[in-house]
């Protein structure tokens, strides 16, 4: 049962349920409020949604579709949706999207019954069936979407109350649907050139150029009979019209000027042009013109006298202008795919273009650069592939499962050599009609800003630790002082061999240890300027390895050294970098197991020099990576926590930083990286 728009006065109540409030009702100041909360703050998908569960709670509806028009197709096709779960969800074919498609056309509400509901072909899980309120949703007047709502049947029909409600809530609708087209439109701009793309790579392989104006000449000879045809196409030069097919030469010239002879003069005017020659009784000049452009000429020729009239000119000047728009629309395809493949191959980040079935379509150079190794032809995430990290497969399968968009959001790729950090932007696209496209991928790889973000944070942090630091070790030096005098004393009364004498030296030995932790407070707090003088970074190391001989040898691991013969030298202070060096190898020393390898190299960079410690060990946890440099933060149990902070600052107070890449189960890699500054220039530069 359809209806038009009754008046408020002339509706009557389809059943007595009890009483729903209207928008205009005093009584629900609040939903009204609440939908210009969502207008205002809301896209406006979210907002539709939003008002179409309210649209259920207020009716007591079973769900709900909204469905926009579909010209093509002649149907309509649902948009958004809240339906119930699944096992409870309703299932339609074409022959409901086809019969709300004409009631959309007829602009009328209508009341569908069980019966009508199950005539469209709507099945839905309820007991004895379901009925529904189809209803339109203008804007200004205009239909621009359909709303279906249904209930179940035992739960009785929609009231004069519901309609009210609805009619209400559908003008929102309408201008949200509105705005969502248009929101559509500006998000689609991003990924058009992409699908232009797909499209201009299929039309290259699909026609050879050449074969365009070579059917021209089949078209018109079956469309008119001539003894003389030619071809004439506008070179590059835009002066010159160049014979490109002929079948008889007919004594016309196979390269003239613009507006040369008759053919020239045509060709130069744009209009077509009826003569004859003493070779032949008729010849017809049309020039090529496409959007006001000159292409070519076309010349047939006849032996009989009045072969063409004004009706042959009109047909053919259709042909050729038909022929002309195709060979111009595949060469702008062909500059588009060569445009749209230099701005993707230009792009510092990774694209990936999945069609509808979920499958790659296109990407570009950059995503093969992040994935260190080609992406497989026509991959799909629901395949594993050694290619696709994990994390990054299984953001990708659920964005194309939800059909959802995704900004900014960062994965950790833990099995990439170093690992690395991806920022991915993902958002499906449509075509103007709301039908799915396919879904646009961008990656980014962001590992450098966010080891520059730590960076930031952690020169925060010690700046404030060292004030604090330095006044900790102040505090505890001068009362400790007193303690170890004392404590002398006593050992001084104790002869060697008293029992007394061992809890004494106990304490005497957590003094001594004391006073180191204050040393290293003090050094980390108050690092000493840092000297400017030429420093070999190879001798450097040289000189920390035969240091840490003894201890390499007892652990049982196997050094590997790469020293490049010509590395630059740098300004700096080499004792303190040599305090660095100790450091992060005696870490390296430890962590490894009888049987690893500890590996130095040296790599000249432009304008740095890179010095990286790489051990087999048993990695550090991604938990724990982000805090190493943080003071006092040790696994050791005689460790004071504050080597690799002193390192930090060391570093810091040369201009350089520190990488870390680490992989559990594998080892990890320290990468100090230093500047190559000049003795001109200043003598340290503060972090």
């Amino acid at each position: 049962m359809c209806y038009p728009e009754p008046s408020r006065e002339e509706r009557k109540p389809m059943d007595k349920p009890p009483k729903t409030p209207s928008l205009s009702s005093p009584a629900e100041p609040s939903l009204v409020a609440e939908i210009g909360q969502a207008i205002a703050h809301l896209s406006p998908d979210r907002a539709v949604l939003l008002l179409i569960e309210r649209a259920l709670a207020a009716t007591q509806a079973r769900g709900a579709l909204l469905l926009l028009p579909h010209e093509k197709l002649r149907e309509m096709v649902p948009v958004f949706e809240n339906l119930p779960g699944e096992g409870q969800r309703p299932t339609w074919g074409n022959r409901l999207l086809e019969a709300l498609y004409q009631v959309f056309l007829d602009g009328l509400t209508c009341f569908w019954d069980r019966e009508m509901v199950g005539k469209h072909g709507f099945q839905c899980p309820c007991p004895d069936g379901a009925i529904a309120l189809v209803m339109p949703v203008k804007l200004a007047g205009r239909a621009v979407a359909m709303l279906f709502i249904f209930r179940c049947t035992q739960s009785g029909t929609f009231t004069a109350d519901h309609q009210n409600l609805l009619e209400g809530l559908t003008p929102f609708m309408g201008t949200l649907v509105e705005n969502y087209r248009l929101h559509s439109e500006m998000i689609h701009k991003n990924s058009r050139l992409s699908a232009l793309y797909e499209i201009s790579q299929r039309a290259e392989s699909l026609i050879d150029l050449r074969d365009v104006y070579d059917a021209l000449g089949r078209v018109v000879h079956s469309f008119i009979d001539f003894d003389a045809y030619m071809l004439h196409l506008l070179a590059d030069d835009g002066k010159t019209l160049e014979a490109r097919k002929d079948s008889a030469t007919g004594g016309f010239p196979h390269r003239l000027i613009l507006g040369e002879g008759l053919i020239g003069q045509a060709a130069q005017a744009m209009k077509p042009h009826l003569t004859y020659t003493k070779e032949f009784n008729s010849v017809l000049i049309l020039p090529i013109v496409v959007s006001g452009k000159l292409l070519g000429v076309v010349t047939i020729a006849s032996r009989k006298p009045y072969a063409y009239r004004d009706e042959d000119i009109i047909g053919l000047r259709i042909i050729t202008t038909q022929i002309g728009s195709v060979d111009q629309l595949f060469k702008d395809l062909v500059r588009l795919r060569g445009f749209t493949a230099h701005i993707l191959e230009s792009m510092n980040s990774g694209v990936l273009i999945f069609d509808n079935d979920g499958r790659v379509s296109l990407a570009n150079p950059e995503m093969t650069k992040l994935l260190a190794q080609p992406l497989p032809v026509g991959w799909s995430p629901q395949v594993p592939s050694p290619s696709i990290p994990g994390p990054l497969s299984e953001l990708i399968r659920d964005i194309l499962e939800r059909k959802v968009s995704q900004e900014n959001v960062r994965i950790r790729l833990e099995e990439s050599h170093p690992p690395k950090t991806l920022e991915v932007t993902a958002f499906p696209f449509r075509d103007e009609n709301g039908m799915m496209l396919g879904t646009a991928f961008f990656l980014k790889d962001i590992t450098q800003i966010i080891r520059l973000e730590d960076q930031l944070k952690r020169a925060d942090r010690l700046s404030a630790l060292g004030v604090l630091a330095a006044g900790i070790a102040h505090e505890i030096r001068n009362p400790l002082t007193g303690i170890k005098m004392i404590v002398q004393l006593q050992m001084s009364d104790l002869p060697p061999g008293d029992p007394r004498r061992e809890p004494v030296e106990i304490i005497q030995r957590e003094i001594d240890r004391l006073e180191r932790i204050i040393v290293n407070l003090l050094d980390f707090a108050r690092p000493s300027k840092p000297k400017a003088v030429q420093v070999n970074l190879a001798e450097v190391l040289d000189a920390c390895l035969l240091l840490l001989h003894n201890q390499t040898k007892k652990a049982g691991v196997h050094l590997e050294r790469e020293f490049p013969a010509d590395l630059p030298t740098l300004i700096g202070d080499p004792d303190q970098l040599k305090q660095v060096f100790l450091n992060i190898l005696t870490n390296a020393i430890q962590a490894s197991q009888a049987g690893g390898l500890l590996r130095v190299r040296l790599e000249p960079r432009p304008g740095w020099v890179a010095a990286a410690i790489q051990d087999t060990g048993p990695g550090i946890p991604q938990e724990r990576l982000r805090a190493i440099f943080d003071p006092f933060m040790t696994t050791k149990e005689e460790g004071t926590g504050l080597g690799l902070p002193l390192a930090q600052r060391i570093v810091d107070e040369h201009g350089g930083r520190i990488e870390v890449d680490s992989v559990l189960g594998s080892g990890s890699t320290f990468t100090v990286v230093l500047p190559l500054r000049t003795e001109a220039e200043p003598e340290a530069t503060h972090a």
